[in-house]
């Protein structure tokens, strides 16, 4: 049976710093429901699904990222499945397992439980494309990226249409770290960046992108505008996070301090824009030790991938870092207003079980490559002559 002391050396930085997220997280939803009558649901709830993620984390250990590497592809085959019974469900009704819940159709529910599948989804997804690439060349040519990006398109537009458009935006530049690690040519890489960037304006017209979808990417660019009407609709949740933000000056205004959390004046304050309420509570230095636990994870996620000389754990290491550090961005970038609101929650941080326990799924994938010790004689993976 596995214990804590099973943790390698260059675990414990990534497992301390996402506790670390988790329970500022916890902190910021306790706070904002300081002024609730009854009992703290919410984060009574978190703490809950904490305990279950923790008990993900180590069950990945004893399992091992090879073994599940082995039954990666029948993972996919069961959250292709998944999602496909999700999109089926906008026709033909499946209550109570799957019920419409703020106009999209993005969870099963399965006694007391209820699954995103989408969060799920990332960690099939990094572990099909790492067991595909792990031992092939073939993606070296422009024919060869077909599979890769079938691999990353059909569930990117299946999620996309449930509609989750922040977890479809994490696919593609993870496929792109991961096609970039295990050898992929830097030509190749450049037409498809080019391509992609050629593609994103059809993207936004095209029937998969929703009204609201497209109002807030509008309000993005109507933010600093003198006219205030974007405020009271598509920009409502932008403009008050913003405020937040700046009111919390350098230190904050204190745990459960503050007119944000007397009056409710920010909506899904648990979730997308929990970023917003650490920075309200804790000011400038909250929000940059929140930063920093970040870097903490990606910066010994990535040594822990060039650690190891087994191109399978490398690829999940890597897309891994990537999953995580794109999402942290896009959150952040949309409570600040570099980004249009997605619907992206803040890892180990927001409310949500799905969320938090797919998170540490992921971190015991990243962590168990860590336990495996490095072989000094074996060839480094990923080694080509560019031409």
């Amino acid at each position: 049976m596995i214990n804590w002391r099973g943790v390698p050396l260059l675990g414990w930085p990534v497992l301390l710093a996402a506790l670390s997220l988790t329970a500022l997280g916890v902190i910021g939803v306790y706070s904002a429901e300081a002024d609730i009558d009854g009992p703290p649901v919410t984060t009574l709830r978190q703490l809950m699904f904490l305990c279950i993620g923790l008990s993900g984390f180590l069950l990945v250990q004893l399992i091992g990222y090879r073994e599940l590497g082995r039954w990666s592809y029948p993972l996919f085959v069961i959250t292709l499945g998944a999602l496909a019974l999700l999109l089926v469900a906008r026709y033909v009704p499946m209550a109570p397992f799957i019920v419409e819940r703020r106009k999209a159709f993005r969870w099963i529910t399965i006694g007391p439980m209820n699954f995103q599948v989408s969060e799920y989804a990332k960690i099939s997804f990094i572990l099909a494309l790492a067991y595909y690439l792990r031992y092939r060349t073939n993606y070296r040519s422009i024919v060869g990226l077909l599979m890769p990006f079938v691999l990353t398109l059909v569930p990117m537009a299946m999620i996309l249409k449930e509609p989750d458009l922040g977890t479809s935006l994490l696919l593609l530049p993870t496929l792109f770290v991961m096609l970039y690690v295990a050898g992929a040519r830097n030509r190749h890489l450049s037409i498809i960046l080019l391509l992609g960037a050629i593609a994103v304006p059809s993207f936004y017209f095209s029937p998969l992108m929703n009204r609201y979808q497209r109002e807030r990417i509008q309000a993005l660019f109507h933010q600093d505008e003198t006219d205030h009407r974007w405020r009271m609709d598509a920009g409502y949740q932008l403009a008050q996070s913003k405020i937040a933000i700046g009111s919390g000056g350098m230190a904050g205004q204190g745990f459960a301090e503050g007119s944000f959390f007397r009056h409710d004046l920010l909506p899904e304050e648990h979730n997308d824009f929990i970023f917003a309420v650490l920075a309200h509570q804790w000011g400038f230095l909250g929000a940059m030790f929140v930063v920093l636990l970040y870097l903490v994870i990606i910066f010994f996620g990535l040594t822990i991938a060039s650690a190891t000389n087994d191109p399978l754990g490398r690829l999940l290491a890597v897309g891994i870092c990537a999953v995580i550090c794109a999402q942290t961005l896009i959150n952040l970038g949309m409570t600040v207003g570099l980004m249009p609101i997605t619907g992206m929650s803040l890892p180990f941080v927001s409310a949500g079980g799905s969320g938090l326990i797919s998170n540490y799924l992921m971190l015991g994938l990243l962590v168990s490559v860590a336990r495996r010790r490095t072989l000094e004689m074996a060839p480094k993976p990923f080694e080509f002559d560019e031409g």
